[in-house]
């Protein structure tokens, strides 16, 4: 039995989501949703009297190449139980084939660099405590991972972690203790990286964690207040993503005062590879615009019930396209192996060729999970460099305002265009109507009603006074007598986003506002929402359905959140009254004891967000999973975005196929040896 369970009556508000059915699936015996009372059933760590590893890794082993796997493993593997592989354990081989549409930045994720989302990321990071498997418990908590066990001090001020011992980074170094201080201390709590969390969300009682090491396999927790069990949620994939510390200690200023942190952020150039990583398969070779090839990771950590080292498959290509529809568009032609389904104008076309009774892959579906959104950049200070800026900001605060941009908005029109019937919906902010958070009696809707809008914005002092169809600006303010024009951001892999905007530009034109479109690469969106330099800004949501889990896309918790209302350098910013009451309430459910309690706090939040038109809400959907055939143990229930994506929901080093439907791997001569990092210019040696 695990040491790290949950003090009781402190586990989360999340087991609720154990009672969210997935769309048209039905039960049956390869369903895992609430299976397992504990976590011991799913997970555990035991030395093995004999370890197996792919036959291509045997060979190295015999070429001098690497060690033996049972060096190469650590002294007690991570194993996963039989009961989690509704297929069995599996056999070696083959390819996985997916797409990714996003540009890789770097390998330096804990300097906030992203590896190309899609799975990539998740498929190289490895975390202390993982959540994605949670739904498979009957009671919903973090789940053991790098962190073996861990125990409450009895003031629950301090939780000591007690981590797994012999785990090797991808070039066979070990990783210990100083690889979490590094992340945590010199990543997230250093305000000059652009780390995915910050010391705001570490801040409990008004303290910053502290974290201390006790020795290479064991560090201390230090909180400002007892019991915060939102920290378990800080510990997963992209809050705490471990980094390795023998590489990037190296470029960080803090270490070498010949580096800068531009230096630090771009350390580990895209196409040099390979990266050194945690994760079951390694980046060993990257061609712009064409393909990602990842081998399997030697090193790798975790092995199945019968001592055989993970992950089963070879090699995973992602080939790389324009648009995340172009993932869909290759899984049906065959060239691809995996897709979600969460742009609504595809689901026609998926659903058509998975009826088929020849179709080589099948498609799952969930409840409304997603939600498009229309958010409006509402700091006064970040990233404002102009009139235009100032003025912008200062409308968009204005709630009025806000109310007439959602009632320019025809949302069931808008759902319709991007899909009819049970898939799509009406959205009005807050949580998606499929989170167990969602109460619709706490929804304060501002429905479509041009006339409401006109009005609305007529009271603010906008007029058409040149008879074009478009208000200009009150001639006392700042941009007096200039036409409302509205810059509206959306990244180019949500095509969507796109569409919701080209269909939104006539309906904020009916009511007197120019919306111009600008569609940007992922790269620079981000860029452009840490730096606050846009206006507004539709994007998909998929966190929202768990807001206990990420607070920071509902609130100000944080100096960077809500990203429509971050800070400027230095920590300036104006929060309104409602939006203090929103930051409280979310920082008081970090600690709060009774789940039920969680629970009506976050739909009082609902109540006060929607109220107030924080975010607009535009449209919400169902999101499916495509699959191929060949592919074993996927339960039938799997969801695709619940705790965290489909890649860390099920342990994808788990997944296999036959060998008679298995695609022959082409790169194994790229499999990564310590001697291949000594070879980089970047790799430090000492």
């Amino acid at each position: 039995m695990f040491k790290g369970k949950l003090r009781a009556g402190l586990l989360s508000a999340l087991v609720f989501l154990l009672s969210v059915g997935l769309f048209a699936v039905g039960a049956n015996e390869r369903n895992l949703a609430g299976k397992f009372d504990n976590v011991d059933d799913v997970v555990s760590y035991k030395s093995f009297e004999k370890y197996d590893q792919a036959p291509e890794l045997a060979k190295l082993v015999q070429e001098g190449k690497l060690p033996p796997v049972e060096d190469r493993l650590p002294k007690q593997p991570l194993f996963w139980r039989k009961e989690t592989m509704v297929d069995g354990p599996g056999v070696y081989g083959g390819v996985w084939r997916d797409t990714f549409a996003a540009d890789i930045e770097g390998w330096n994720w804990a300097g906030g660099q992203t590896q190309g989302w899609f799975g990539i990321n998740q498929m190289i990071q490895e975390t202390l405590l993982t959540t994605g498997p949670m739904w498979v418990l009957k009671k919903a908590e973090p789940m053991p991972h790098l962190a073996k066990s861990w125990e409450w001090s009895e003031d629950g001020k301090t939780l000591t972690m007690y981590l797994m011992e012999g785990v090797k980074w991808s070039d066979g170094v070990e990783f210990t203790a100083e690889d979490v201080l590094f992340t945590y201390r010199d990543n997230i709590l250093d305000d000059a990286v652009t780390s995915w969390q910050s010391a705001g969300a570490w801040t409990f009682g008004d303290k910053v964690t502290e974290l201390e090491k006790v020795d290479d396999y064991t560090i201390k927790w230090h909180f400002g207040k007892a019991f915060p069990i939102r920290a378990f949620y800080l510990m997963d994939y992209l809050d705490l993503s471990v980094s390795p510390a023998h590489i990037y200690k190296h470029y960080h200023p803090k270490y070498n005062s010949e580096m800068t942190y531009s230096n630090y952020q771009n350390a580990t150039p895209p196409e040099d590879l390979p990266p050194v990583v945690l994760g079951p398969w390694v980046p060993v070779k990257y061609e712009p615009d064409q393909i990602l090839v990842m081998e399997r990771n030697p090193y790798y950590w975790q092995v199945d019930e019968e001592g055989n080292q993970l992950p089963y498959f070879d090699e995973v290509w992602f080939s790389e396209e324009e648009s995340g529809k172009t993932r869909t568009l290759n899984l049906i032609g065959g060239s691809g192996d995996r897709t979600v389904l969460e742009n609504p104008q595809m689901y026609s076309m998926a659903l058509k060729e998975a009826q088929k009774p020849d179709a080589h892959f099948k498609v799952q579906w969930e409840d409304f999970y997603i939600e498009y959104r229309l958010l409006l950049n509402q700091s006064l200070y970040a990233g404002v460099e102009s009139d235009r800026d100032e003025a912008l900001r200062e409308l968009f605060r204005k709630e009025k305002f806000r109310q007439a941009v959602s009632h320019a908005i025809n949302r069931k029109g808008i759902a319709n265009a991007a899909f009819p019937g049970p898939f799509t919906k009406p959205y009005y902010g807050g949580y998606p109507s499929g989170s167990p958070y969602y109460e619709e009696s706490e929804v304060v809707k501002y429905p479509y009603d041009q006339e409401k809008a006109g009005k609305l914005l007529s009271e603010l002092g906008f007029e058409d006074t040149n008879g074009n169809g478009i208000r200009n600006w009150p001639e006392n303010s700042p941009l007096g007598g200039k036409e409302l024009v509205i810059e509206v951001m959306v990244s180019e892999g949500q095509s969507a986003s796109v569409s919701a905007v080209e269909t939104m530009i006539p309906l904020f034109r009916e009511v007197g506002i120019r919306l111009r479109l600008k569609v940007q690469k992922s790269p620079t969106v981000n860029s452009r929402t840490n730096s606050g330099k846009w206006e507004m800004f539709l994007t998909r949501a998929d966190s929202t359905i768990t807001p206990f889990m990420y607070p920071e896309e509902i609130g100000p918790i944080s100096q960077t959140t809500p990203v429509w209302h971050i800070a400027a350098p230095g920590g300036k910013r104006d929060l309104r009254p409602f939006e203090k009451k929103i930051e409280e309430m979310l920082k008081s459910t970090a600690t709060m004891e009774s789940a039920e309690e969680r629970l009506e706090a976050f739909r009082e939040i609902l109540h006060i967000f929607t109220k107030n038109v924080y975010a607009v809400g535009v449209y919400q959907a169902r999101r499916g999973l495509g699959i191929a055939k060949r592919f074993k143990n996927l339960p039938a229930d799997m969801p695709v975005r619940l705790y965290q994506w489909t890649t860390t929901s099920t342990p994808v080093q788990i997944f296999w196929t036959s060998k008679d439907e298995q695609i022959k791997s082409q790169y194994e001569d790229l499999i990564p040896t310590p001697e291949s990092y000594r070879a980089k210019d970047w790799y430090p040696v000492e």
